[in-house]
């Protein structure tokens, strides 16, 4: 059953009601042409899931009825994974947007490095990031997250260094680390509950920014003997992160 999102305000579980209205409920009468009394699931974008009936359909203003809550807030885990991703060329962005949302990502951070290609304009920038906060949307409605994750301003490396003091694990992958691997970083970091986990662009980082981020106390590791690209890091590193720390 598809998720569909609206305002916690616009649910009122004494009279067993919820409104949707705009854009989501023109999506679910013109796009995918539910009817009234038909059955779909609701969020309200914090912490509930509902299973609710179609009552009426007035224009784009929804009215259902409440058949079904969830006897427990649907809270996400208490950790936090935020992808810090360098700019990258053609569609990849949008491939890292859906794909790290589909795994439970909490935030993502673009940021531009010493060697990313794209060069982003103002007002470009403010067009992708709404451009990418609507795939996260998307996306969560597909795989039926609660939360959607927040897509932030594209900020430069040196200022995305000195926000990393803020997470209790932060990390940045570099393909010619030798001393540490992810395993040996999460086996020592087993009880982290907000980390960032920087990838950089096709270029990879270079030694300046390494060394710049080691002098910031972000650890360093590797992924593995092969080389991969950006996008694939990206997605490989969440999945890792879910098997270590959720999969028990």
């Amino acid at each position: 059953m598809p998720l569909f999102f609206t305002l916690p305000e616009n649910i009122d579980e004494k009279k067993k009601t919820i409104m949707i209205s705009g854009k989501e409920a023109k999506h679910i009468t013109k796009s995918l042409r539910y009817k009234e009394n038909e059955e779909i699931l609701i969020s309200d974008g914090i912490e509930k899931k509902y299973i609710a009936k179609i009552e009426i359909i007035d224009k784009n203003v929804i009215k259902c009825k409440i058949i079904h809550y969830y006897d427990t807030p649907l809270k996400t885990s208490p950790l936090r994974i935020i992808l810090a991703q360098a700019l990258l060329k053609n569609n990849k962005m949008d491939f890292v947007m859906q794909k790290a949302t589909e795994l439970g990502i909490s935030e993502i951070i673009p940021f531009i490095s010493s060697r990313t290609i794209p060069l982003i304009q103002q007002k470009s920038a403010d067009k992708k990031r709404e451009r990418w906060q609507k795939i996260a949307f998307e996306a969560s409605k597909q795989s039926e997250r609660i939360h959607v994750p927040d897509i932030h301003p594209i900020i430069q490396f040196q200022e995305l260094i000195r926000q990393t003091v803020t997470y209790d694990l932060p990390l940045i992958f570099w393909e010619y680390e030798n001393a540490n691997t992810l395993k040996k970083v999460l086996k020592k970091n087993t009880k982290s509950s907000k980390i960032i986990y920087l990838i950089g662009p096709e270029g990879g980082f270079s030694k300046e920014e390494i060394e710049s981020a080691k002098k910031a106390n972000i650890i360093s590791a590797s992924l593995g003997k092969h080389v991969v690209r950006s996008e694939t890091a990206a997605i490989f590193a969440m999945s890792i992160f879910n098997y270590h720390y959720l999969s028990n």
